[in-house]
């Protein structure tokens, strides 16, 4: 009897967790940012990879770190930065 208590218990608490990983994994609501790559935001989408090269070479002088992606259909680069960063990456791009 005390075994089947303790297999019962533990697979309440295994459901519970299992409920618990599923409402948390459901909060990420915005599908855009799941476009992005992990914490990653778009700042500029370029025409090609010479034109996203310059506007990440623009960005590290202002100390933003950025990388570039192949945009998903294929129409040029996406430039990416992290979300601390995004305002600065938005900023000096639209000043230049």
């Amino acid at each position: 009897m005390s075994m089947l208590l303790i297999l019962l218990v533990g697979m309440c608490v295994m459901a519970l967790f299992a409920l618990l990983l599923r409402w948390a994994s459901s909060l990420d609501t915005d599908e855009a940012h799941r476009k992005d790559y992990g914490l990653l935001r778009e700042v500029a989408k370029v025409p090609s990879p010479t034109a996203a090269r310059v506007v990440e070479e623009r960005l590290q002088e202002v100390g933003v770190r950025a990388t570039t992606v192949p945009d998903p259909e294929g129409e040029g680069m996406r430039v990416l930065v992290f979300p601390t960063d995004r305002e600065v990456a938005i900023r000096t791009l639209l000043a230049d």
